[in-house]
């Protein structure tokens, strides 16, 4: 039996909870584990909207804002955080570890279907009939109360990710992306009070962290016959996060990362199952591709886009070409992207902007 730590934070800061899953991500990578698996259930103080790793983000403003903005290390969609909404992070060995000791017995479109099973049980257990219908939503009579996601990283490492609605709904978003984003860098489905549920609004009541932590302990203890023990931060814990949200998180190289760039001056988008998918690019001589940026709602793990990008630096620009690049790199197992359909989609993508 797998044994879980449970970890419950209140009001954590945006940049130490990113930190922390990195930390646990390395944990239970190491030759000699400290923990097998992670099971952390957390919140955000205040107004936060939340980017997916591979958005645009909106250019730093000097004026105040209610609103504070992070990105994720997962892909998918721009959503609301902060007061309200409750983090749910799992960090297994590897993508297949709740299942199999064979890390690719999952398919990457496997991965979310399996993982938000604990999350579905501990729902149902409070007489909450959620549903998983695919893509990146879990939802309620078809309105939607948490999104999920998740990132592989560069050792194999699995980070599932999900952003529950328990006393607010995610039809804040529109607000907190007036607030943060003025000029529409980044584009999103806009979610309504009909479209959105939560929590507190299904049960008649609000649920504290801590019940909601208790609720997903047996969802996903019920749904994979886990150990799943309570477990507080020790000081060497502490430390680590810490050196690792200062080395790895600070907001000028994390956060503002992925941006517009001027230097980059075609593009290409198009909407597609989670929604926009963009390319901004350069061309050396007309012919090649000289630098190219990928952003959007794709799921994806952070190594392929990383290859991607960089493959495709001086590649032929017409479609053979780029097609031939990211087929090899997504027919290899331990890579994926989700949410635009077929790998022919990024060559579509790119030859689509050309033209422009």
């Amino acid at each position: 039996m797998l044994a879980v730590d449970l970890i419950v934070e209140p009001e954590v800061e945006p940049i130490v909870s990113l930190a922390a899953d990195r930390h646990f991500m390395h944990a239970v990578q190491r030759a000699s584990r400290t923990r097998n698996a992670v099971l952390r259930v957390y919140s955000f103080g205040g107004d936060v909207l939340a980017l997916g790793r591979y958005h645009l983000a909106p250019s730093p403003s000097d004026a105040a804002s209610p609103v504070r903005l992070t990105r994720r290390h997962t892909g998918g969609r721009a959503i609301p955080f902060g007061d309200g909404f409750v983090g749910v992070s799992l960090v297994l060995p590897h993508r297949s570890a709740l299942v199999s000791d064979d890390p690719f017995s999952l398919a990457p479109h496997q991965v979310i279907n399996r993982y938000v099973r604990g999350i579905l049980e501990g729902c149902k257990l409070a007489q909450v009939p959620t549903f998983y219908p695919g893509r990146d939503f879990v939802t309620v009579d078809g309105r939607i109360l948490g999104l999920v996601s998740f990132e592989i990283d560069e050792h194999g490492a699995l980070l599932f990710e999900s952003v529950l609605a328990n006393t607010r709904d995610f039809s804040v978003l529109p607000h907190f992306l007036e607030a943060v984003d003025p000029a529409g860098i980044v584009k999103a489905e806009m979610l309504t009070p009909e479209s959105s549920t939560s929590l507190a609004r299904e049960l008649g009541t609000r649920l504290s962290l801590t019940e909601v932590a208790e609720l997903l302990r047996r969802g996903y203890t019920k749904q994979f016959s886990l150990s799943i023990e309570p477990h507080t931060l020790n000081t060497l814990e502490v430390q680590a996060i810490e050196a690792v949200a200062a080395r790895e998180f600070p907001p000028d190289t994390w956060l503002q990362g992925r941006r517009a760039r001027q230097d980059l001056d075609r593009r290409s988008s198009v909407w597609m199952q989670l929604g926009v998918f963009e390319a901004q690019y350069s061309l050396e001589q007309d012919r090649f591709l000289k630098e190219i940026q990928f952003s959007g709602d794709f799921i994806a793990n952070s190594a392929a886009i990383t290859k991607l990008e960089h493959n495709l630096r001086l590649c032929p620009a017409e479609w053979r070409a780029i097609d031939a690049i990211a087929t090899e790199i997504f027919s290899q197992p331990e890579h994926f992207i989700l949410g635009i359909g077929r790998a022919r989609a990024i060559a579509d993508l790119i030859v689509r902007g050309l033209g422009a």
